[in-house]
């Protein structure tokens, strides 16, 4: 069922009423700051690995682009982490942070994450939802000053430092859980969140609109920003959490069953892992 031309305007007068949310550019809130706990562990400094010509333009550009955006600062700290290279599925190149020798002294933090189960049967029964997608979703929450000292990475150019959060660090899913779990604090009934993946569903078209219009406020009163070409608005059924729900059913995305089927024999212990990892996830 598609929303008619009446739906369709009352979604761009609510969206637009919201514009300053719906951007690219990632906000920072106020209302979290992600620290590292390391005891008394002492500093650790690991030496930069050796990078390709290639990868030494890709970290440089990176690094630049960081750091006009203020991502990043120029580091005097103790700690330095490597920099790993991660190859992107256009031929590209990423640097990631090699932070298992700090994450091996950090205290966990054992907030719980969400049951996707759980989530994805209360959107199934809903007859319309809504998905929003928090723009670079950890990059709005700022690290506390001995947590900036701490992430500090070691690359040709020199040594920096993280001013928000990232991925890769020790706790950072339960730094962010816990945000969006008191964003959405006594709207349990219609509104979820899995990390930066926030869902509302509704049953009646009426009650969607408020309750679209409520999550949007707290988003905005949290200084977070949404990314508008990852949202589904006002949709009978939307792709969540790697399914299809909406109007009473949950399946699979299609894609993802043709991966199971099409699967190669596991031929080592880590093409078994991936195996189960992807499979498990739909059992």
């Amino acid at each position: 069922m598609t929303l008619g031309r009446m739906q369709r305007q009352q979604i761009q007068e609510l969206c637009t009423s919201y514009a300053p949310t719906f951007s690219a550019t990632p906000g920072l809130t106020e209302r979290a700051y992600h620290s590292i706990d390391t005891g008394n562990a002492h500093p650790i400094r690991v030496h930069p690995y050796r990078v390709s010509p290639q990868a030494k333009t890709a970290i440089e550009r990176e690094s630049q682009d960081m750091l006009q955006m203020g991502v990043i600062r120029p580091s005097e700290s103790a700690w330095a982490s490597p920099v790993v290279l991660v190859p992107k599925p256009d031929g590209e190149i990423r640097f990631c942070e090699d932070y298992r020798k700090l994450n091996a002294v950090t205290r966990p933090d054992n907030y719980p994450m969400p049951c996707t189960d759980e989530l994805l049967e209360k959107l199934g029964r809903a007859q319309f939802i809504s998905t929003l997608d928090l723009t670079k979703g950890y990059w709005q929450v700022p690290l506390d000053e001995s947590a900036k000292e701490r992430s500090a990475f070691i690359t040709h150019l020199g040594l920096y430092e993280f001013n928000v959060l990232l991925f890769g660090l020790r706790n950072a899913p339960a730094t962010f859980q816990r945000l969006v779990d008191g964003l959405l604090a006594g709207l349990g009934e219609y509104a979820v969140a899995y990390l930066d993946d926030v869902a509302i569903f509704s049953d009646s078209w009426a009650d969607h609109l408020e309750h679209l219009q409520k999550v949007l406020e707290r988003i905005r009163e949290a200084g977070l920003t949404v990314k508008a070409k990852k949202c589904q608005i006002g949709l009978n059924r939307v792709t969540y959490l790697g399914h299809q729900v909406g109007q009473g059913t949950i399946s699979p995305l299609q894609a993802k069953v043709d991966a199971i089927q099409k699967w190669p024999v596991p031929k080592s212990k880590k093409q078994v892992q991936s195996f189960l990892g992807l499979a498990g996830y739909y059992r």
